[in-house]
């Protein structure tokens, strides 16, 4: 029974390592000192890649292969609330520091869609300026612009176009 709790909980500690791991490796490291401040145990943050960390049944954290040795002996109960406490504790710092992708997202295509309308701006008036030079026999200026144009402001500008509708059609379906 011990054992299988034990279990769980080093299970659900690994989970919240790789969790936090993915949101950076700073808010690994805070979710490992406070496992440790937890269990009264000063535990080296280190850079490391991946951190395996197991929790013993005498209340001991054992880290990359080496022992931390809590300066409390603890039971099962007193380890499954101290692990409570870190739970609650580390959701905390994890909900705070979760990534809304989504917002992201919608933020880039918000800037999009302002690049968008600043490069038909921009070739409207090129276009304009390319037609004036036109009639006014300015062919120098009027091929310069026209070659400005097609090689700047067309090549890139069908996929934001694209991506531009798409995100508006998505919006105001909703």
């Amino acid at each position: 029974m011990n054992e299988e709790i034990l279990k769980k909980i080093n299970k659900e500690i690994k989970i919240y390592i790789n969790e936090s791991n993915f949101i950076s490796i700073k808010c690994r490291n805070k979710i490992i000192k406070l496992l440790g401040e937890n269990f009264s145990i000063n535990l080296p943050i280190e850079n490391y890649k991946t951190i395996d960390i197991t929790l013993t049944k005498n209340g001991s954290i054992i880290m990359r292969d080496e022992e931390y040795k809590s300066s409390l002996k603890l039971t099962i109960k007193e380890i499954e609330e101290r692990y409570e406490n870190f739970k609650l504790e580390a959701d905390k710092i994890l909900k705070k520091k979760e990534i809304n992708y989504y917002k992201i997202n919608d933020k880039n295509n918000f800037i999009n869609i302002i690049f968008l309308i600043l490069f038909i701006i921009i070739f409207l008036l090129l276009l304009t300026f390319a037609i004036k030079s036109f009639f006014s026999k300015d062919y120098f200026n009027c091929v310069w612009l026209f070659i400005f144009i097609l090689s700047y402001l067309l090549p890139g500008i069908k996929e934001r176009i694209v991506q531009a509708k798409n995100f508006l059609l998505r919006k105001f379906k909703k």
